[in-house]
């Protein structure tokens, strides 16, 4: 059973099928999709419940953790965070995040961000994580070196994002035992 995690202003739990439709509210917000590679917009109906659904099959697989960052205080959902591909054998993975614009730069993301390292590192054995990034998107890209993330290279016109095919930042860390 995937477990909660808990920092001073957050609580990261799985997401239950009740948070679809902030998803898609939070998600499917313009200044939230756009920068990013992989979140749809507009953000079509069902989209999130469907990959609501996935996310325990994944867990139960060794594939994938996906959290629900919500507030400690309220219960509000404020973004995701993800570790995916996930490997023992490489012990590695692959992190991803969002968060509500009403959120950026408040640090929700990088304390959600630290708590997801220490447990795929103390409770998985996860000794490498990459993660990456439009060059255009500063604070994802903030995120990941306030985290400890190292910059390992750029992919020249790697993803087809609505149309335009862009350059992805490639960011990696090291973690003890590796």
């Amino acid at each position: 059973m995937q477990p909660q995690l808990r920092t001073p202003r957050l609580v990261l739990r799985p997401f239950d099928p009740d948070d679809a439709d902030d998803v898609q509210r939070i998600a499917g917000d313009v200044r939230v999709a756009e920068p990013t590679a992989h979140v749809p917009h507009p953000y079509p109906d069902g989209v999130a419940s469907e990959w609501i659904a996935s996310h325990a099959p994944a867990f139960r697989a060794g594939t994938d953790v996906i959290y629900a960052v919500t507030s400690a205080d309220t219960g509000e959902l404020l973004g995701a965070v993800q570790l995916a591909h996930m490997s023992a054998l490489h012990r590695r993975a692959e992190l991803g995040y969002w968060v509500a614009f009403a959120h950026w730069s408040s640090g929700i993301c990088s304390e959600a961000v630290g708590a997801v390292i220490r447990y795929a590192h103390g409770e998985l054995g996860i000794s490498r994580i990459v993660c990456s990034c439009l060059p255009r998107n500063i604070g994802s890209e903030r995120v990941m070196q306030k985290a400890g993330f190292l910059p390992e290279g750029r992919l020249v016109k790697h993803v087809n994002h609505r149309g335009v095919f862009e350059d992805m930042l490639i960011y990696g860390l090291n973690l003890p035992a590796r």
